[in-house]
């Protein structure tokens, strides 16, 4: 009986297969492919006769372009500063850019845009050569050298030149160098201050290092939790990559990228060279006042997920935070920072101010940005804790508290010629009101900077435990600060 049965099924297949191939060829499709459309309907290009490309309908630019001499997209430098660059079309083979220009004037000299391989120390960089850089100008020079079609990397991309030397590491293996701090923000802060000055607000798709792994990622592992958190959808590009492209020998276009590069910066910058900070021109720049909200917006998504309540307990009642050092090297006197502390809570049980004493080495990454983003003032001693300025809202306060040694410096007499105030940068960039401090005294410009534009390095006592702020100074200070954001 069961060997019938298998007769029986093994008839129904054959007929069913019989009366698929008689309609297969009745119907015209015996040339249909095996991808299951016909060769007459498919156009030279790969898309359905009459029908849209795949990536149309998501709105997305097709991966691949076509490189002919009359329709190759032409690159546009968008903006940038010396170090700090935003091209538009721009092209990567074999391991170098290629600007495709109609006019070569239109491109900043390549000294501005990229530096060389680092010398044996790591000091010098020479402007980048041929194997880096490279403008080629439409209806002058040979284009072949491209190819005939490239693959399109859609969406901002940041490529970061520094690379360590033979005897020397580069500066992005530091967190506060690579993103937000001092220097301030140094390679990525730059970029995007470029590209939302430009009218860029999307995130980037990618970052690209020319280095390895180990030469950018801090040793607190915050570069890598800044990347992976707050720009969760960010690709992350390194050295691999980079050979990979080159050896695949195809050509790239990037649509939308920034370039940058410390020692074009150094080397090429008007303010740099008197701060020693490649970021130092980028107030030149006429960026929004909302400049970081896309970056803010997201760390806030984060925090807000996690629990943090950015808003006031008080709508007319300002938040003053603290940054807290004394259980680091560089801090306030023992007895000063008792009657800050007094100071600063007699403002709080007065309903002037919400203060908040923040020991950020104690506290989560999370919860800092929590603390910064709910802030209208930030107040401490010179350190990495004053980055936390960035999240706050444009206009807010930043108080700077550091040392002045009083002996004679080689560039004044005036005691406050000592003071190494980085974050006025991070100040005037955000549009805070800034205010340096050293005890009693309020220090204007002149007072923390020479004559003739250079700024004073760190002196004597700067990284010291004895730093001293005067608290009754310190509570009128806030006071008015507080009166103005009720």
């Amino acid at each position: 009986m069961s060997s019938s049965r298998r007769s029986n099924r093994l008839v129904l297949v054959a007929v069913a297969t019989a009366v698929v191939f008689l309609l297969w060829h009745t119907t015209g499709h015996a040339d249909v492919s095996r991808f299951g459309r016909s060769f007459a309907e498919m156009g030279e290009r790969g898309f359905l006769q009459g029908a849209q490309s795949p990536f149309a309908a998501s709105g997305s630019r097709p991966p691949f372009v076509r490189l002919s001499p009359d329709s190759m997209p032409n690159t546009v430098w968008v903006k940038g500063l010396p170090g700090f660059n935003y091209f538009e079309n721009l092209y990567l083979h074999n391991g170098t850019f290629y600007a495709v220009v109609t006019d070569p004037e239109a491109v900043p000299e390549v000294a501005q845009i990229m530096s060389d391989f680092p010398d044996d120390d790591g000091s010098t960089h020479r402007p980048a050569q041929a194997d880096r850089w490279e403008v080629l100008v439409q209806g002058r020079d040979d284009l072949s050298v491209l190819g005939q079609v490239a693959v399109v990397k859609s969406g901002i991309s940041m490529f970061f030149n520094d690379e360590k030397g033979k005897n020397s590491v580069s500066f992005l293996k530091h967190y506060f160098h690579f993103r937000l701090n001092s220097r301030p923000g140094e390679v990525f802060l730059g970029a995007w201050r470029v590209l939302t000055t430009a009218g860029e607000r999307e995130l980037p798709a990618r970052l690209m290092y020319r280095t390895t792994p180990d030469d950018w990622r801090d040793h607190a592992g915050l570069t890598s939790w800044f990347q992976q958190s707050v720009m969760p959808n960010t690709a992350i590009e390194e050295a691999s990559i980079w050979e990979d492209r080159a050896k695949s020998g195809m050509t790239f276009l990037f649509d939308k990228i920034t370039i940058t590069d410390r020692w074009a910066a150094h080397a090429k910058g008007e303010h740099p060279k008197y701060w020693n900070k490649m970021t130092a021109d980028l107030f030149m720049l006429d960026a929004p006042m909302g400049w970081m909200e896309p970056l803010r917006q997201s760390m806030e998504t984060l925090a807000l997920t996690e629990g943090c309540d950015v808003h006031r307990k008080d709508r007319n009642v300002p938040v003053v935070t603290y940054i807290n050092r004394q259980l680091t090297g560089r801090r306030l006197l023992a007895a000063d920072h008792e009657g800050l502390m007094e100071a600063m809570e007699g403002l709080h049980e007065q309903g002037v101010i919400e203060f908040v004493d923040a020991q950020m080495e104690t506290k989560s990454r999370i919860e800092q940005f929590c603390m910064a983003l709910r802030s209208d003032v930030i107040m401490g001693v010179h350190g990495n804790g004053l980055s936390h300025a960035l999240w706050m809202k444009p206009g807010s306060a930043m108080i700077e508290v550091s040392v002045a040694w009083f002996s004679r410096t080689k560039f004044s007499a005036d005691p406050f010629r000592s003071c190494t105030l980085d974050y006025a940068m991070i100040g005037e960039l955000m549009r805070h009101d800034y205010y340096a401090i050293h005890n009693d005294t309020v220090l204007t410009p002149d007072k923390w900077s020479r004559p003739d534009g250079w700024s004073i390095g760190q002196n004597q006592g700067f990284h010291g435990s004895y730093i001293p702020v005067h608290g009754p100074f310190m509570a009128d200070l806030i006071r008015e600060i507080a009166a103005k954001r009720r």
